[in-house]
């Protein structure tokens, strides 16, 4: 790519690589690296001035795969569980238009913007009245097949 000066990569990060969560904390810790990464990726390539190459780093709230199976919204009109057609075709869109950064739902930017503007005990209390902290209590995640 950066021989040709031509190319995109897609690094699906999450909600949770830019905030906390509860209950996801080794989750988190990924997530967080790879928005670092992509962040750290962009910078050298821009550094390189390469015009051509460029990065979008996804981070969705929760998507409907089975993964996060039972977990909950409590503002689901504001934060729903999406649909991974949904998701698709909005990191579809950001990656045409050269988005190095994308959060889905549209609401995710001003939380995003917010947690990292206010003190941490505001955002504790930010994440607490969204339902952060409890978001995972009815989590059961995927079901393992039989072998």
């Amino acid at each position: 790519m950066l021989d040709k000066n031509h190319g995109h990569i897609v690094n699906i990060a999450s909600a949770a690589g830019k905030i906390g969560t509860v209950g996801l904390c080794d989750y988190c810790a990924s997530k967080f690296a790879a928005v670092g990464f992509d962040e750290a990726l962009r910078t050298e390539i821009v550094a390189k001035g390469k015009t051509g190459v460029f990065t979008t780093c996804v981070c969705p709230f929760y998507i409907d795969t089975g993964m996060f199976k039972g977990v909950q919204s409590r503002f689901p009109r504001l934060l729903p569980i999406m649909r991974p057609e949904f998701a698709v075709a909005r990191i579809m869109d950001a990656v045409l238009i050269n988005q190095p950064e994308v959060y889905i739902p549209r609401l995710m930017y001003w939380i995003v913007a917010l947690r990292h503007m206010m003190p941490v005990k505001c955002g504790n209390m930010l994440a607490h009245y969204f339902g952060a902290n409890n978001a995972m209590d009815a989590f059961v995640g995927r079901s393992k097949k039989a072998h």
